[in-house]
């Protein structure tokens, strides 16, 4: 079989012989087909090669990034150890306050007791969103548990400064709460207050803060004041000289209210001193502090 052969003439740009080289179809076929398969493969480690480059590159940003996220979850850890350390402190003071208010617990919907204000340690292997949820968690209930102690602070700091703890004049304790005798009659008789000798003009002073609900004039107690000082107590002062506030008026513990004087049924001059609770007479010197 006749082999076919193909002619390859080089023609040079300056005068020059021509080179012709005369090569067989088999060999130009197989030159072409090493060009392509190279050609080829060439493409293809260049491919593979830029795409082995950008995705080290994009591992190594990868890295970097997760060396980075790792680096700030220890930071935000430790913030929330931190918090989780000042939350406990403020759950205790929290707490004592609370026993301070007479508060007995609060309910905590996340542990379904009652009074456990302080909240089981942050575990460490826990994730940050957990750590975040907890601490939000404990923050909504000291809260709620805040509010309920400063109203009860509150309400206690107006209930001690309406409560008649204070003496209403100076002056020598002459006759008690209690049965006794009548100085007039002899009489046994019940003694609804405290008598208070103490010379005339002397003041007299309003025992905790109220409002004055009567001025004016009362048999057996001559010139009278009642003050209401909340939380159904009442104090009456009698036999007074001069008074010195009007019905309506807001008064203040220590705030001057009247004179002491003899009206009304009296052997002398004092103050006759009187509590009342949801208008029942009971003994002022459970409330008084500061004499007799």
């Amino acid at each position: 079989m006749t082999r076919r052969h193909h002619t390859i003439i080089f023609v040079p740009h300056a005068r020059a012989r021509f080179r012709q080289f005369r090569v067989s179809s088999r060999l130009l076929v197989g030159t072409a087909l090493f060009v392509l398969v190279s050609v080829a493969l060439g493409l293809t480690f260049g491919g593979l090669w830029f795409s082995a480059f950008r995705k080290n590159r994009e591992l190594t940003a990868l890295v970097a990034e997760n060396r980075d996220l790792r680096g700030r979850t220890g930071v935000l850890h430790d913030k929330l150890e931190r918090v989780e350390k000042q939350l406990a402190e403020f759950e205790e003071r929290t707490r004592r306050l609370s026993i301070v208010a007479g508060l007995t617990g609060v309910h905590d919907p996340g542990t379904g007791g009652v009074g456990g204000l302080t909240g089981a340690p942050l575990d460490p292997s826990a994730s940050s969103d957990l750590a975040a949820t907890e601490i939000v968690r404990r923050s909504a209930l000291l809260t709620t548990r805040l509010s309920l102690v400063e109203r009860r602070l509150s309400t206690q700091a107006d209930q001690l400064s309406l409560t008649p703890t204070l003496a209403p004049t100076i002056g020598v304790l002459t006759a008690g709460f209690g049965g006794r005798s009548d100085p007039f009659t002899g009489a046994s008789e019940f003694h609804t207050g405290l008598d208070i000798s103490t010379p005339v003009g002397n003041k007299v002073v309003a025992p905790g803060n109220g409002t004055v609900v009567k001025v004016g004039w009362e048999n057996g107690y001559g010139r009278l004041i009642e003050i209401a000082h909340g939380f159904g107590i009442n104090t009456f002062y009698g036999h007074l000289q001069g008074v010195r506030v009007a019905e309506g008026q807001r008064v203040h513990r220590g705030e001057l209210i009247g004179i002491v004087g003899t009206s009304g049924r009296t052997t002398g001059p004092h103050l006759h001193y009187e509590v009342r609770v949801e208008g029942k007479p009971v003994d002022p010197l459970a409330y008084v502090l500061n004499a007799f």
